[in-house]
């Protein structure tokens, strides 16, 4: 997977360091300062939290914004991550790469994404299109039970007008 990670990122423009070895991780990051970190959680020779409290330690580091990235979520790692200061957390079993790169672009800043909480009540066509977009009548988290919110990321590789829908969780996601 990071082999793909990689190769889709820079067919993206992003310019992209790597490293497997969680050691250079901080070195890599005080020489070249990136916009974002995309660190593995479990690699071989290291704890990626632990790389993420050195990254968030070390006064030339700790503002560069890091995203964690497993490639199967276990129990508490986003609770973890999001406690260790990480923007966020990716999981290869449920984003894709170019998931990922909207996500990472909506954090630079590069692509708008916009949140809208929807009342079941407001009319309109808000009942069918809540069925439309979930399959059920109501918006609601099935592992919490919140309230979901519209998601709206613009799609730019269709052009400007063009947006990616989908319902999120603000207390699971």
């Amino acid at each position: 997977m990071r082999k793909t990670y990689f190769e889709v990122f820079q067919a993206e423009g992003f310019q992209v360091f790597k490293t497997n070895n969680l050691k250079e991780v901080l070195d890599l990051a005080k020489k070249e300062t990136p916009n974002i970190i995309l660190l593995d959680v479990a690699l071989p020779e290291m704890d990626g939290f632990r790389e993420l409290e050195a990254l968030k330690k070390d006064t030339s580091t700790k503002k560069i914004t890091v995203i964690m990235y497993a490639q199967l979520e276990k129990k508490d790692d986003r609770a973890k991550a999001i406690e260790l200061e990480a923007r966020d957390f990716i999981t290869a079993a449920e984003v894709t790469p170019l998931e990922a790169i909207n996500r990472i672009k909506i954090i630079l800043g590069e692509q708008r994404s916009y949140r809208v909480a929807i009342n079941k009540n407001d009319g309109y066509d808000i009942k069918e299109l809540i069925e439309d977009l979930t399959g059920n009548k109501v918006a609601k988290c099935p592992k919490c039970g919140s309230d979901l919110i519209l998601y709206l990321i613009k799609d730019l590789s269709k052009g400007t007008d063009y947006f990616k829908v989908s319902f999120i969780c603000p207390k699971c996601a």
